[in-house]
């Protein structure tokens, strides 16, 4: 039985959308008959557990948790409980009448300012990440003789850290560096350039296999790697929604779920598209519910206010998976919001899979000044939705506003929504089909 080592801060049951295709990996690739050791980050005292995942649990033979080091604990406790607090002052303007009350708020903006000033200009999060390395490298120097493969899961940059310290102490095991993102993303500072040419080159120089979500994901590592570079996009898990619960909602209910990138994720044209079908008498305003469920809610209210449609949205903060997939499965439709521009194409986010698991119309905009994005594509192959793009505004907006009116219409007249998604092109991207690309690579790779 070849033994396959997982490196990853994040891992089951961790309510983290970082968590879900690494653990996956390991669930499928134990169903194969794999034996499955991991290491990961223990939870902090702020992230919960996901109880879909936590099931999964079970596939892995050696689970073993690290912890951070004491001092960035505290140092996480401080950040987020100051956070806790300027939320709970900014909605009581009574805790002025006491001055101690006054002087501990004024103490946690204190804290909240330096807060912001060490995000912009001081990486606490690579000293973080290098303190947790530091501690996992000693579980990793004992286990990674004991195994035949590791698969390092990016970001944070500590699956570099220890995917490159487990092969120079192993030159004999596989090493898959697999990524969720782009690399880039795991330097919060731009500046930090001497840092990413540097794990660039270390990685290109020590791993056999780099796999990523995205062609933006591996490319990166075309010019210094003489290895494989393979995409092998995220997917899902149709035993995840087993046994949940489907309440269908009492409004035309639209649903957004996950991170909303400023600058990038737009629903505005939604709602823009809304209003006006209001303003012409053709929907009715109260019949419509938008819910959004993560942790951007001023973001995501800011874009329905733009359109007087902040009155209809519900923005449920960040909820647990199982909630979420409740949440989505008894909406009418799933929003999706990407970006295609120079430097950024063929973004999928995972949140995609997950909705065609969910077999609901989506309704997807894409910001950016190019045409023809990979999830336009999907979609269209998929048949499962319409997608606005910025870069084809004129064409796309008249179709988005047609099809919600129509998905309306019928929901007004007690008909089902019409949706006849292509399922055969949907199921290669479940994660029992997709594995046999890792086991491919390993079977290739180990004689």
């Amino acid at each position: 039985m070849k033994k396959i080592l997982i490196i990853s801060e994040y891992f089951a049951p961790n309510n983290e959308i970082a968590s879900v295709r690494i653990t996956k990996l390991a669930k499928y690739l134990k169903l194969y008959g794999y034996y499955i050791g991991v290491v990961s980050r223990k939870m902090r005292f702020y992230e919960s557990v996901d109880s879909v995942l936590l099931k999964e649990l079970i596939y892995v033979d050696e689970h073993i948790v690290v912890s951070e080091s004491k001092l960035f604990q505290s140092i996480s406790r401080i950040f987020s409980k100051q956070q806790i607090i300027n939320k709970q002052t900014s909605n009581h303007n009574t805790s002025r009448k006491s001055i101690i009350k006054f002087i501990f708020v004024i103490i946690y903006k204190i804290m909240g300012l330096l807060n912001i000033y060490l995000k912009k200009y001081f990486d606490i999060s690579y000293y973080q990440t290098k303190s947790y390395s530091q501690k996992a490298k000693k579980t990793i120097k004992y286990l990674c003789r004991q195994y035949d493969v590791i698969i390092t899961s990016s970001g944070p940059l500590s699956s570099n850290v220890l995917g490159l310290f487990a092969k120079k102490i192993n030159p004999n095991i596989l090493w898959i560096a697999d990524y969720r993102d782009p690399i880039i993303n795991c330097f919060p500072l731009r500046k930090n350039l001497f840092y990413y040419n540097k794990t660039i080159k270390e990685i290109s120089k020590n791993a056999d296999v780099i796999t990523g979500v995205t062609n933006s994901c591996v490319e990166v590592f075309k010019d210094d790697f003489e290895g494989d570079l393979i995409t092998i996009c995220n997917g899902f898990d149709k035993n995840d929604i087993n046994n949940l619960e489907e309440v269908q909602s009492q409004y035309f209910s639209l649903t957004y779920a996950g991170t909303l990138y400023k600058g990038k994720s737009d629903l505005s044209i939604v709602f823009e598209i809304l209003c006006e079908l209001v303003k012409e008498s053709r929907i009715s305003k109260k019949n419509i519910i938008v819910n959004y469920l993560g942790n951007d809610g001023t973001v995501f209210l800011d874009q329905a206010r733009k359109y007087d449609f902040e009155d209809r949205c519900i923005t449920f903060g960040k909820v647990n998976r199982k909630k979420s997939l409740e949440i989505q499965m008894s909406s009418h439709i799933l929003l999706l919001a990407s970006w295609n521009y120079i430097g950024y194409e063929g973004v999928i986010t995972g949140k995609f899979l997950e909705y065609m698991m969910i077999n609901k119309p989506i309704i997807c905009t894409v910001t950016g000044n190019l045409m023809n994005s990979t999830i336009k594509e999907m979609i269209n192959n998929a048949n499962n939705g319409v997608v606005w793009e910025q870069a084809n505004d004129k064409i796309d907006y008249l179709i988005m506003k047609e099809y919600i009116f129509m998905q309306y219409s019928r929901y007004i007249e007690g008909k089902p929504l019409i949706f006849l998604p292509n399922q055969e092109y949907i199921s290669q991207f479940s994660y029992d089909k997709i594995i046999d690309k890792f086991i491919n690579i390993i079977n290739q790779n180990l004689q």
